[in-house]
């Protein structure tokens, strides 16, 4: 009677220690059809943890034979035979692990048959996986080496040892703009002319500081700044009254957007804990190099908008005062992709720095980026 409850507690204590656990964990579980397979498992335990933490020096295992009294072993068994990656990250998620590495050994007859994958708990999705067989104890071992060595290869495409360092991303934006229409009026038995002219005349600046503490988690600050003119001039020899009387009438109109903002919005949670709106994400390609995909948001700031109006002619003066709108606005860093550079997961150091401009065909606003970074793997 005591044997359940001694288990309950051994079991929640363990996923407490792993979950709490800073290293990424990899979490082991085998299953084999017969004795003689035993070994097998025990050799590809021992080969896979020196294989990757010789690649990953920040990563910790733990297997299912270390804690085999916190399972009951023949039903863990049958879900890894089922072959439900569902039930079998349920698992690795329960021993509180990052990643579940699953080993299938089967021994029929002088045939030896292994079978491994490894899941993203996050993701629950499969990021390596390698089978092996051999006739006779010796092909049986190398087989299992083989599987051990492809297993970890699969992985090196993953971020795996986290990064971590500064990012500096500077966008700055400019747009000159001016546009013309003039044509000929007619009225009152005379030649006038229509004639307007609007300028445009914008830029922003957002230097985001921001600094990788994990994975994907992001923290840091923003300071944003924007101004924005527009200018209306506009001559109309036959102003049409609402009397139906035409006359000349001049209009000007210059609206001016500001807007100030500073720091990171908060509004996601994780753990139940409010974080930075900020994600940082590494991937790395077969080729040898890798990409580094950044996207932020900003808390909320002042945006004014002051208009000014004035009129002058045959109808419809205007002198009012000026008009002024405030509101709050934030400032997105839309996901951007810096990349591909050369490195990979094993590298320590991840190193760059650039500056690009485009231009918007539509708008012809120009925009600069600065960035840099320098990410090391602890």
């Amino acid at each position: 009677m005591k044997k359940p409850l001694i288990m309950l507690m051994l079991f929640l204590l363990t996923g407490s220690v792993l979950a709490k656990a800073k290293n990424p964990m990899f979490f082991i579980a085998t299953s084999c059809n017969n004795q003689a397979a035993t070994g097998y498992m025990e050799l590809f335990e021992s080969e896979f943890s020196n294989a990757l933490k010789k690649e990953f020096p920040c990563v910790e295992t733990l297997s299912d034979n270390h804690v085999v009294t916190l399972l009951q072993h023949e039903k863990q068994k049958q879900m890894l035979s089922a072959g439900d990656y569902e039930e079998i990250s349920k698992i690795g998620e329960a021993m509180g692990s990052d990643y579940l590495v699953s080993l299938k050994v089967q021994v029929i007859e002088k045939t030896v048959l292994i079978t491994a994958f490894c899941i993203d708990n996050r993701t629950s999705k499969v990021i390596s996986r390698s089978t092996a067989n051999g006739i006779g104890e010796n092909a049986g071992i190398q087989a299992v080496e083989k599987v051990s060595k492809q297993l970890v290869d699969g992985l090196k495409k993953y971020e795996i040892c986290p990064f971590k360092g500064p990012i500096n991303v500077v966008v700055k934006t400019e747009r000159n703009d001016k546009k013309n229409q003039t044509y000929a009026v007619y009225c009152n038995n005379m030649d006038g002319l229509f004639k307007q002219d609007v300028t445009v005349k914008n830029t922003s600046d957002a230097d985001w500081k921001l600094q990788k503490t994990g994975k994907n988690q992001v923290k840091g600050s923003v300071t944003y700044n924007l101004r924005e003119e527009t200018e209306t001039e506009e001559q109309n020899d036959c102003y049409i009254c609402p009397s139906g009387r035409q006359g000349a009438r001049m209009y000007t109109e210059k609206t001016t957007k500001t807007s100030k903002v500073e720091g990171l919005s908060n509004e996601s949670v994780a753990d139940n804990q409010q974080i930075e709106d900020a994600r940082a994400e590494i991937t790395f390609l077969d080729n040898g190099t890798y990409t580094l995909k950044v996207k932020a948001t900003s808390r909320k700031g002042d945006l004014t908008l002051i208009t000014e109006k004035k009129a002058e002619g045959t109808c419809d003066n205007l002198s009012p005062p000026p008009e002024k709108i405030t509101k709050k606005a934030d400032v997105p860093l839309n996901e951007v992709t810096f990349g591909p550079f050369q490195g990979t997961s094993l590298d320590k150091i991840l190193s760059h720095k650039d500056t690009y401009s485009t231009v918007d065909p539509v708008n012809k606003e120009k925009s600069t980026v600065t960035f840099d970074f320098d990410l090391k793997k602890d």
